[in-house]
């Protein structure tokens, strides 16, 4: 009898170590599929007698390794509500658009600053006369959303600028996934 329960000891431990050093490494690479909140995310373009806004709606995937200091956008699936053309790279035809991955370059941006409250991004466009042409995004992780703001200028003289401001939330399946991976692992800690 004595055996047995240090047997289940035994097995208990090397259990919740497998889960702690499987939290430990899941942990440091996230993957959340966000969710744009359309009242609350706007593209704006400033110049041409604007500003003009276009409410933005759609998802995207952002990976997140904290270890490594890295993130990325992935799997862009975000539209505002019309085409517009812009410039992007000087010296080229203007683009005509309403992907916001085509607009701010999202799945090509360099994460530069990794942290567990803001991540800060950059798609540099290297052209020396128009240095505000990079484009910049920062995230920021609020309580139950992400608030993204990021900006740009068109390299062309008497270009306009394109500024964005969105909230988005966790995709509702993420969250419910997240719940259930918890619960699953709950129900088979604990149960004797």
């Amino acid at each position: 009898m004595a055996w047995k329960r240090l047997k289940n000891l035994v097995f208990a431990v090397i259990v919740a170590l497998a889960i702690v050093g499987c939290a430990r490494l899941s942990a440091a690479i996230v993957t959340t599929t966000y969710e744009f909140l359309p009242d609350q995310s706007t593209v704006v373009l400033y110049g041409r007698g604007g500003p003009y806004p276009y409410p933005i709606e759609g998802q995207f995937q952002l990976t997140v390794d904290f270890d490594a200091g890295i993130a990325l956008f992935e799997q862009v699936d975000a539209t505002i509500s019309e085409k517009i053309y812009f410039f992007d790279y000087y010296g080229e035809e203007p683009i005509y658009t309403d992907s916001l991955n085509v607009l701010f370059h999202m799945t090509e941006m360099v994460s530069t600053n990794v942290t567990d409250t803001v991540i800060d991004f950059v798609f540099e466009k290297n052209i020396p006369t128009f240095p505000g042409a990079d484009v910049y995004l920062t995230v920021t992780f609020l309580n139950d959303s992400i608030h993204l703001t990021g900006y740009f200028n068109e390299p062309i003289h008497d270009g306009g600028y394109i500024h964005l401001d969105a909230i988005a939330v966790p995709e509702p399946t993420t969250i419910l996934m997240i719940a259930l991976g918890g619960l699953i692992v709950k129900k088979r800690f604990f149960k004797q």
